[in-house]
Parts: structure tokens; C-alpha cells; sequence
């Protein structure tokens, strides 16, 4: 095993479990649209390498959802919409100066 320090400012982890419609999922709020439109801003702001914005699995509050964690500076955030896509870029500008 190697072990190293994450290159990343900030990782966003997006949920986008999807329970097929038997119970609420962060799935069922359109989380590849959010990941993309997350992707797109940080892409259009430079911060390749700086940010990092992965698909994750079930994060454990599927009734919250859609759901963000951003890491390491251990930010949650849920109930998330596309509508919220400039107060996520917003929240990622504050880190960049930290």
C-alpha cells in the first residue's frame, strides 16, 4: 500500500444512490445533472486540481437528499437542487481563501 496526501483543496462527494423509486434517494433528485453542472463551475473558475467532484454511493441520510459532503473541511449538504449550484460554488470560493 502507498499512502499519500490528497492533492485536493476540497472533494466533493455527490450522492447519487438511487433506490428505484421504492424509498427516497438522493438519485431521485437529479444528482448527475448537480454533479455536471458542479463539474462545469469549477472547471470555468480553473480549480482543476484544486476541487475535485466525485459520484458517490449511499451516504446513510437518503431521506435528506440529494446530498453533498465536502471534505476534508467536513461540510454536509443536503436537500440540494440545481438552484443551489451558485451558493455550492460560493461556499467553495470562502475554502479557496482558508
Amino acid at each position: 500500500m502507498k499512502q499519500c496526501i490528497a492533492p485536493y483543496k476540497c472533494h466533493l462527494f455527490v450522492c447519487i444512490k438511487s433506490r428505484g423509486g421504492e424509498k427516497k434517494s438522493c438519485g431521485d433528485g437529479g444528482t448527475p445533472d448537480l454533479k455536471a453542472a458542479i463539474k462545469a463551475e469549477t472547471k470555468n473558475r480553473g480549480w482543476k486540481g484544486i476541487v475535485r467532484v466525485s459520484e458517490s454511493g449511499c451516504l446513510g441520510v437518503c431521506a435528506a437528499g440529494p446530498n453533498i459532503m465536502i471534505y476534508p473541511q467536513k461540510i454536509w449538504l443536503s436537500e440540494v437542487t440545481l438552484e443551489d449550484v451558485p451558493k455550492i460554488i460560493q461556499i467553495l470560493e470562502e475554502l479557496m481563501v482558508e
